[in-house]
């Protein structure tokens, strides 16, 4: 007696139904019509092969499929058993609901491992990788879908870098509810880091070969775009990332933070290719961080490591700006402070303004007098052109109380104290920008001054260093950043190492360190500079500036040129 089988288990033609396109038509699924069926036979009895492929029905068109009729293996004809509906099922379905979610995990992925690379998080480490899964994606995908990967990655990246300080500074500065907020924060992270993210997947589809070389240069030149539109910031760039990993970012000396932001993305951008190109692109990888390092470590041995000791040049009194009084908490640590030929007070060391405050004038006037130079932050207004103008100051007091020199922020912070766009109207007094970028002088030194996040924008260090300035003090607040002010101070050590300055920074309610011409960060409040001959050097990017953009630029036309030989009339 034949033990009774389901039809899946014996192939049967009415199970064994092909699985493809709806252009295959209903009619393959149709039900056969029933047949009679002999006397004591099971309808899920076995079935011969030859009646088998005798009541198989034929492919739609006439054709049969490579299945059904076998094909050549060695001279033989072997027949090819088809799998299931059953387990083609198993099979083809979870492969497309991955083929569907992998793209979109891999450019989530690429935007957290970002975020983790700035601080406060400061994975470093992550940074060389971190692109690898959205280029991998990007790869071989439409236009369209480059450009919401992209974006997706872009987003979660600058909602991580940012918006953990932008949210509150929003609700403070626009009064806004948590919901307006969230709103604001959230598009702000996608205008910012949405679209630059989505401009490099887009056009690396259509970057020349090999693109592990044409996505960094194409990544300086998008770098240097979103920080010149719409009063963008250099804010949370790739390079900067390496900030702590000191003998790399001795590179910014020459090419400044784009030459890191170069050279880290290019093993993500080799290991997102295909072999051969994958290996050599790997190598040449290896081959650039290993002479970056070797030229790193040679800089930091040639510069001298902070020496505590010697008379100072300056001291720092800060930390105090949420005293009940600042200016009269600043007048009290002053006078027990180490004496200095100059004393710096940090952003908005005095809240108001010194013309319309006599008393608030003469305390600051005899501050100066009993400790000698005095360089604080103060916001101060002017009539000009029949109309009040404020500014974010920095001032400068002479040994005997007078105001010499004063200097105004020239990059101010969009919706806290300008409005980014005309139409938006949210800041109720806002200031106006600076114009004069001349040094501050004292008797003794030439002094740099940078107000707030003005420490993160290479220019204008550049600018000071061209002019021979001793040192870099850069006044801030920090009262509204939350971890801003981390990642505020790692971006602001470039501005030493591309100048070889030292940068002071004085914060009314953060970190006050000192960073040495090296890039490294000393936790102290007096500052000896040593011999005038030792800083007044002009280093290559004092020189020459932004080159690396010029030749990244200068890369990718190279790199287009193969390609365009043929479209030329000859």
């Amino acid at each position: 007696m034949i033990r009774p089988r389901r039809l899946d288990q014996i192939g049967h033609p009415l199970h064994r139904l092909p699985v493809g396109g709806d252009e295959l038509g209903a009619e393959r699924h149709a039900r056969p019509e029933a047949g009679p069926v002999a006397e004591g036979v099971r309808c899920d009895d076995p079935v011969p092969a030859e009646q088998e492929a005798h009541e198989r029905p034929p492919h739609p068109g006439g054709r049969v499929e490579q299945a059904d009729e076998g094909h050549a293996r060695d001279g033989r004809d072997e027949r090819v058993k088809e799998p299931t509906v059953g387990q083609q099922h198993d099979r083809r379905v979870p492969r497309a609901r991955g083929a569907i979610s992998a793209p979109w995990t891999a450019a989530a992925l690429s935007g957290l491992a970002l975020a983790a690379s700035f601080p406060p998080a400061g994975l470093s480490l992550l940074a060389w990788f971190a692109a690898w899964p959205l280029l991998r994606a990007v790869r071989d995908a439409s236009w369209q879908r480059r450009l919401a990967l992209g974006s997706l990655a872009g987003f979660v990246w600058s909602l991580g870098t940012v918006g953990s300080w932008l949210y509150p500074a929003t609700r403070e500065h626009l009064a806004a509810g948590p919901a307006a907020a969230a709103a604001l924060t959230a598009a702000a992270a996608w205008t910012y880091g949405g679209a630059y993210l989505a401009a490099l997947a887009l056009v690396y589809g259509w970057l020349p070969r090999p693109r592990w070389l044409a996505a960094p240069a194409a990544l300086v030149l998008l770098e240097q775009l979103r920080t010149g539109v719409l009063g963008g910031a250099p804010w949370a760039l790739l390079g900067q990332t390496q900030h702590d990993v000191l003998p790399l970012a001795q590179l910014a000396e020459l090419t400044g933070v784009a030459g890191l932001s170069f050279l880290v993305l290019l093993p993500a951008a080799a290991a997102a290719e295909p072999r051969p190109a994958r290996t050599v692109g790997l190598l040449t990888s290896a081959a650039a961080v290993a002479a970056t390092l070797l030229f790193g470590g040679i800089r930091l041995y040639a510069l001298p490591a902070f020496d505590p000791g010697g008379e100072p040049d300056l001291a720092v009194v800060s930390g105090l700006n949420l005293a009940a009084d600042p200016l009269a908490a600043y007048v009290a640590a002053s006078a027990t402070a180490p004496p200095a030929p100059l004393t710096v007070w940090p952003e908005a060391a005095v809240p108001g303004y010194l013309s319309d405050d006599p008393s608030a004038a003469g305390a600051v006037a005899r501050a100066a007098r009993t400790r000698g130079w005095l360089l604080l932050g103060a916001p101060r207004h002017e009539i000009s052109g029949g109309a009040r103008r404020y500014f974010n100051s920095v001032l400068l007091f002479d040994a005997d109380g007078r105001l010499r020199n004063t200097y105004d922020k020239r990059r101010l912070v969009p919706f806290g104290e300008r409005s980014p766009l005309p139409a938006l109207s949210t800041v109720p007094r806002p200031f106006s920008a600076g114009t004069a970028d001349a040094p501050l002088a004292t008797d003794r030194l030439r002094i740099g001054p940078l107000v707030c996040w003005e420490a993160i924008f290479p220019a204008l260090a550049r600018r000071y260093a061209e002019q021979g300035v001793d040192v870099l003090v850069n006044l801030t607040s920090d009262r509204d950043l939350g971890t801003g002010a981390s990642q505020q101070l790692a971006f602001s050590r470039f501005r030493a190492i591309e100048t070889r300055r030292w940068l002071v920074r004085a914060s009314g309610t953060g970190a006050t360190v000192l960073v040495d011409p090296a890039g490294r960060v000393h936790r102290a409040d007096t500052l000896h500079l040593g011999p005038p001959s030792g800083r007044a050097g002009r280093t290559i990017y004092v020189r020459f500036g932004e080159t690396m953009s010029w030749l990244s630029a200068a890369l990718l036309v190279a790199l287009l040129l193969p390609h365009t030989a043929n479209v030329w009339p000859r």
